[in-house]
């Protein structure tokens, strides 16, 4: 795991730490319980020696410690190949120490844990010389156990290692469902809001300002039949051209409130037709069904990068086709935009720091504020290639969900 430095991937890293704090703890519990028990038992049967008791009470420091501050103190014994060497060392000492039943149950409980915190395979590297040691204690022990009974105990907590990781897998998966669907709900909140605010806007703000646009002109027309002095006319064409651009600039507001209520891939199709409708140049759109689940403000960068890309397209390509495809891959989103037109004669030196050039800049700065990247090229039959690539910092599926929608629209 990586230390929780307040960025969305050591967010999403601490969630899915904390997830498994229930497992953790009752595991821990588990081994303490063993433990307290084999001490005491050690002692009223005087079976248990200095270094016995040493040792498991060295033992308990290591289920001590997650069982009551794994919030507080987890990360680092998740993180210390130190201490879970020392656990594992400390284990297989007590094996060896103190043989029975009950140790079969910690060796278990042991492995479960190293599985639920690091994985299968490294826990099942760990469980190995574990297993190995309660073969070799249990079966020179004299608590009369069977070697079948021995040989199905060694068995059991090599597969502690399946049952831990999955019982892990288990728990960060539902704790990953249920950031998504809080997110669902502050999105599903925050377009509701917006949605509400431009329904004021238009039923308020842009009706006065279409109506006093149309009074300003109106004013205007009055003035130049009645022959008003030029001052005056000035004045009231610059207050009519001030009423006209407010409501221009309303509308546009409106329009961007009014994308909340699209989806991602709802708003990234529309944004390639729309354009395509008003430059003329023929379009094809594919955006993945699973973009769906990308976060809004990750959107929002999508979109405005998609945007630049296309307005470059319009300014210096002359191109008569482009194609656009918008994917995920695990945590991050991938947009690729193609056009058959002029392209860049030295793509070794874009974005340069001339002022041509800022738009190229801009993209590239947006992909660096989201750890991703820009990679430019020339496609077979000239052009223009650009992929863009950003972090999501989302546990999102590769594959959509059964019944998701993606979109797929060809412009002509």
């Amino acid at each position: 795991m990586t230390s929780s430095d307040g960025s969305p991937a050591a967010t999403t890293d601490r969630a899915d730490h904390l997830a498994i704090g229930r497992v953790v703890r009752l595991l821990s519990e588990v081994r303490l319980a063993v433990l307290v028990v084999c001490i005491v038992s050690g002692v009223v049967k005087g079976g248990i020696g200095l270094l016995g008791a040493g040792i498991a009470v060295l033992a308990m420091l290591f289920s001590v410690m997650p069982a009551r501050s794994w919030e507080q103190r987890g990360e680092l014994f998740s993180r210390s190949g130190i201490l879970l060497a020392c656990d594992l060392v400390v284990t297989v000492v007590l094996l060896v120490l103190l043989p029975g039943e009950l140790m079969m149950i910690y060796a278990a409980a042991t492995v479960a844990l190293f599985a639920a915190i690091v994985g299968t395979r490294l826990a099942l590297f760990m469980a190995t010389p574990i297993a190995m040691a309660l073969l070799g204690a249990q079966g020179t022990s004299s608590d009369g156990l069977s070697w079948l009974v021995v040989a199905t105990g060694a068995v059991g907590v090599l597969a502690m290692a399946w049952a831990g990781n999955a019982l892990g897998a288990a728990l960060r998966a539902q704790e990953a469902a249920a950031r998504r669907a809080a997110t669902g709900e502050l999105r599903r909140a925050a377009t509701l809001e917006r949605v509400r605010i431009a329904r004021e806007l238009h039923d308020t703000v842009a009706g006065d300002l279409a109506g006093a646009t149309m009074l300003g002109r109106t004013l205007v027309d009055r003035l130049v039949r009645d022959g008003a002095d030029p001052r005056t006319l000035t004045l009231a064409r610059r207050l009519a051209e001030s009423c006209a651009t407010a409501h221009t600039h309303t509308r546009v507001a409106l329009g961007e409130l009014r994308r909340a209520e699209m989806s991602p891939v709802e708003e990234l199709t529309a944004t390639v037709v729309d354009w395509s409708e008003r430059t003329g140049v023929r379009t094809s759109v594919r955006v993945a069904p699973a973009v769906e689940d990308i976060p809004a403000p990750v959107s929002s960068d999508l979109r405005a990068i998609l945007l630049e890309l296309l307005e470059n397209v319009r300014r210096h390509a002359a191109a008569r086709r482009v194609d656009v495809v918008v994917e995920l891959a695990g945590d991050t989103v991938r947009l690729v935009v193609v056009d058959d037109g002029r392209g860049i004669p030295d793509l070794e030196h874009v974005p340069a720091d001339d002022a041509g050039h800022y738009g190229l800049r801009g993209i590239d700065e947006r992909a660096q504020e989201r750890a991703g990247s820009v990679r430019r090229s020339t496609p077979p039959g000239g052009g223009l290639r650009t992929e863009v690539v950003l972090r999501t910092d989302l546990d999102v599926e590769e594959v959509a969900p059964d019944g998701a929608v993606g979109a797929e629209v060809e412009v002509p």
